[in-house]
């Protein structure tokens, strides 16, 4: 206790220059600032709130008429000064002709500094209490505490900082409310004794720059509070702005409570280019649909008639929309609207094509508009639940997102091609670029800055990125459409109530992006990714039947039906000469014009096969290139230790080194000591390493050996005998059990690299998989090989985790850049997405087939050569 008594207790204090950092400094920008007021004031369960802008003498005007001039007379400025700038004409004064720029700068910055800003609201009003402990406690958790408002709205503000937006405005500010008395809206007003006032409101007024000195704490600087007994806001507003006309807003007819901020002195430059600025930004703030009773605005002095309440926009010009809800536990409902297709022109034979009837696509669905499908987090990012160990996807909570595509300008051969609709193209660039990106909303209103046009963040998403790295057109045949971030815009809805691990920056810019809001991310882009594989799929499609009709299948198809022609003329010439060799008359002038149609026919026909073969083997060189080029990328991926070039001198360096040791000390030296401080130990431990180094390389090195890409016999006893060699040591480390006990004596003419590539990429698969199993069982794998009177049988299977649940069509997994390997800290894919493409394009190329198995536990596979390939 003597020890307690005799510490000195020195508190924390806090400059008066804090508040200055948390507001001038902290809020990004002006208009940002005036973003975080208007929140106040629907905080404050306003129906509404009112900026204006007073800026009618602020502003250097090239013509001003007596009363305006009278005006910037009674506002202190001089008529030497007036007269310096203006030339009186009659009853008008214009600017002088000859005046420079400099001085033109010079008089547009002194009367900068007479406009005021005011932001008005008719909500419920401050009492002396709450002035006190809340909006003159910085970072108060009132609003955190107390999520909603007395009415039922959720509230927009968390982190008590928003009032500190006002430093950023301006240098003075003057705060007059008038608080509703009722009871179930506020406790009775008392002041700072404790004793209940009288007073209906309050007139608070504080001097930023009094922030500001040395060694100032901020409990020295005050701000000035004076009692008022007016009890209606709507004479507070009239007396400061007498030319307010309140009868525009139809929503509030009392105008008996609320608060006006007027804030002074202000920091920026508010001629009318920077409030319409301000006004763009409000009406992309709260989209109408989400707007729940809460109307906004902006007003100004200079050009009373141009501003008005902002309406927002509604998007109803779109080519696709996407309506996507997220519940309670994982499950996502989707809703797509296909807008883009003139459906009254779409050939019925269109809807009959085997393409269009696998997928189930209808022309009944098409007129009707839109498809639905329910889906998971799980099915979304494949993979990710499995390796989900903090439980992000719980962490998310419940979202909607709502999602329009539109294309910025077409052209008459793709609007035929695709069944296109007709558009307005200019009025879609514009609502786009004002509109455009896609938007986070919370509770009613914008987080800033999210999509917001002209800003780093309006590709939140990476939509860009994505569309680099997969730059395919959308009617591409092997797909991997994205869509372009500038054609996109939308609002993703969240809740302080449903999403709590989505905070607030500080700097009210943006939320905090942890691991939980990277991976909502990426489910955002999942959801996309719906739309673009139903826009791809139909595109292709279209593209298809556009070639059948009108391109290069005509062709193909006449090529055919001539080379048919042919054969049976030829075959039928050859009766003929059988039949009727006496009557035939082979030097006759039909015979030879026919023989000169056969030869244009069969010049067609050669041009087409020709064509054909050239596209083949243009084909195949690129497929063996890219088989080859991913397996190596496969393997040296999941093994980076394989880059090495030390296969030399692994096997002797630790030899070496303990001979050097041995000249000067002795092994017995350290007999007595520890491992983990005996060197000759951790000799020991090195040569293991670098055994295990070695055998890496040699598996590495052998998997490209050049005579393994000729053709030649293959005994597949032997050759899977080398592959468990081969794998064995990354098995061991595993605890990977390999059988190969069931292979018959059977061999096959196929390239060595081939197998290898079919069975490299299968075996990496099952290690992953082993290695995400939560499942407490030997880990085994058997390949069984076999034959009948037509075909090699191999049978693959691992006892592993299997498919994973996520996969709704399995054999998606023979797709190529299908992966479910997922980063478990970012949720971004890892896999290559080729693995199981290769096997099955391998497999094909040699006329086998293969096949999913369906095992009770684990991963099946059946892979079958026809009897050819057998000696």
């Amino acid at each position: 206790m003597g020890e307690e008594n005799n510490n000195n207790i020195i508190p924390f204090k806090v400059s008066a220059r804090t508040a200055r950092l948390i507001g001038r400094e902290n809020v990004a920008s002006s208009k940002g600032a005036i973003i975080e007021l208007v929140k106040n004031a629907y905080d404050a369960d306003s129906k509404v709130c009112i900026v204006y802008f007073d800026n009618k003498f602020s502003t250097l005007l090239p013509e001003i008429d007596e009363t305006h001039f009278s005006g910037l007379l009674k506002l202190g400025l001089s008529t030497e000064s007036l007269n310096e700038i203006y030339l009186k004409n009659e009853d008008v004064y214009t600017i002088k002709a000859e005046l420079s720029e400099e001085k033109k700068s010079s008089f547009r910055n002194s009367i900068s500094k007479l406009s005021a800003l005011y932001i008005i609201d008719f909500g419920e009003g401050m009492t002396q209490n709450i002035i006190r402990d809340h909006w003159m406690t910085i970072g108060t958790d009132n609003k955190a505490n107390e999520v909603f408002t007395k009415n039922g709205r959720v509230k927009s503000g968390a982190k008590g900082i928003g009032r500190f937006a006002l430093d950023k405005l301006g240098s003075k500010c003057e705060m007059t409310t008038i608080f509703n008395p009722a009871p179930e809206i506020h406790k009775p007003d008392t002041d700072i004794d404790g004793k209940v006032t009288n007073n209906k409101g309050y007139n608070w007024v504080v001097n930023w720059e009094d922030f500001e000195g040395d060694f100032k704490t901020i409990d020295k600087v005050g701000a000035i509070l004076t009692g008022l007994e007016t009890d209606s806001i709507k004479e507070e507003v009239l007396k400061k702005i007498p030319e307010t006309d309140l009868n525009k807003i139809e929503s509030e007819k009392d105008f008996k409570y609320g608060t006006i901020l007027k804030i002074t002195e202000l920091r920026d430059n508010w001629e009318d280019f920077f409030v319409e600025q301000v006004f763009s930004d409000l009406e992309v703030l709260v989209p109408p649909k989400e707007a729940g009773g809460f109307e906004i605005f902006v007003f100004s002095s200079l050009t009373p008639h141009k501003y008005g309440e902002v309406l927002g926009s509604v998007c109803d010009d779109f080519d696709y929309k996407l309506v996507a809800t997220a519940d309670e536990n994982q499950n996502v409902k989707i809703k797509i609207f296909r807008n883009e297709y003139n459906v009254e022109l779409i050939p019925n034979a269109f809807f009959e094509r085997e393409a269009m009837q696998k997928q189930n696509y209808k022309r009944a669905d098409f007129l009707r508009g839109y498809w639905e499908k329910e889906t998971s987090f799980n099915q979304l990012l494949k993979g990710f639940g499995a390796v989900d160990e903090d439980n992000i996807f719980e962490s998310i909570g419940i979202f909607n997102f709502t999602f329009y595509f539109l294309k910025r300008q077409s052209n008459s051969i793709d609007a035929k091609k695709f069944f296109n609709k007709n558009f307005m193209s200019n009025s879609r660039k514009d609502w786009l670029n004002k509109f455009g990106g896609i938007k986070l909303v919370r509770d009613n209103f914008r987080v800033r800055p999210y999509g917001e046009v002209k800003n780093v963040a309006f590709d939140w998403l990476g939509l860009g990125s994505r569309k680099t790295q997969s730059p395919a057109s959308v009617a591409k045949k092997e797909g991997g459409y994205r869509v372009e971030p500038d054609n996109v815009a939308g609002a993703i809805n969240i809740s302080r109530l449903t999403n709590l691990n989505f905070e607030d920056k500080s700097s009210r810019e943006g939320l905090q992006e942890n691991k939980i809001f990277q991976i909502f991310s990426l489910l955002i882009t999942e959801i996309i990714a719906e739309f673009e594989k139903d826009r791809a799929y139909i595109a292709r499609e279209m593209s298809e039947y556009d070639d059948f009709i009108y391109g290069p299948e005509r062709d193909r198809q006449k090529a055919e039906k001539l080379k048919n022609d042919i054969l049976a003329k030829s075959r039928a010439k050859k009766e003929q000469k059988t039949n009727d060799s006496n009557n035939a008359n082979p030097q006759g002038e039909q015979a030879q014009e026919e023989e000169s149609e056969s030869d244009k026919e069969k010049e067609i026909l050669a041009g087409e096969l020709d064509r054909k073969d050239e596209e083949i083997e243009k084909l195949k060189e690129e497929q063996k290139m890219l088989r080859a080029l991913a397996s190596s990328g496969i393997v040296l991926a999941s093994f980076s230790h394989d880059l090495s070039k030390l296969n030399d001198v692994l096997a002797s360096r630790t030899d070496k080194l303990k001979d050097l040791m041995l000249e000067k000390i002795t092994e017995e030296e350290y007999a007595n000591l520890r491992d983990s401080k005996n060197p000759f130990k951790q000799l020991e431990r090195i040569k293991k390493q670098d055994t295990k180094l070695q055998n890496w390389l040699n598996f590495s090195l052998g998997a490209t050996r050049k005579d393994k890409r000729k053709r030649k016999q293959l005994f597949l006893k032997p050759y899977f005998e080398n592959l468990k060699n081969d794998w064995s040591t990354v098995f061991d480390d595993r605890g990977i059990l390999l059988d190969t006990s069931e292979i018959e004596e059977l061999d096959m003419r196929v390239f060595e690299i081939d197998i290898d590539s079919i069975f490299n990429n299968i075996l990496v698969n099952s290690i992953d998989a082993f290695i995400i199993s939560k499942d407490e069982r030997e880990r085994n794998i058997k390949i069984k090989v076999f034959s009948n009177s037509k075909e090699i049988v191999i049978d693959y299977h691992d006892n592993g985790p299997g498919l994973s649940p996520d996969i709704s069509d399995p054999e998606k997994i023979f797709e190529p850049l299908f992966t479910t390997r997922r980063n478990k800290q970012t949720g971004e894919e890892e896999g290559t997405g080729l693995g199981m493409w290769l096997v099955k394009s391998i497999v094909d190329e040699n006329d086998g087939k293969v096949a999913l198995l369906y095992p009770e536990i684990g991963f099946g596979l059946k892979i079958t050569f026809p009897i050819k390939y057998k000696r």
